[in-house]
């Protein structure tokens, strides 16, 4: 949970024309398939973070920030 909270960190600080965030927070066209939705890895930030992806993408342009964030997370989790 933490290093997947950091990496999230780390990808929205990056800048806005490298691939993996384009790739990360673009929307992707066409029919899905049958059955169950895959699992989304924002889907589980999102949960994490209890809020709208674009809260917590802000939150993580000040690494200080985001650090607190991902400690009370950690905490509401136990662990």
């Amino acid at each position: 949970m933490e290093r997947n909270l950091n990496l999230f960190g780390h990808i929205c600080r990056m800048n806005d024309n490298r691939l993996v965030k384009e790739v990360m927070f673009g929307i992707m066209e066409g029919e899905t398939r049958r059955g169950r939705p895959c699992r989304e890895w924002l889907g589980d930030i999102k949960g994490l973070y209890g809020e709208e992806i674009h809260t917590p993408n802000r939150n993580a342009q000040d690494c200080s920030t985001w650090r607190t964030v991902v400690k009370t997370a950690l905490n509401a989790y136990g662990r």
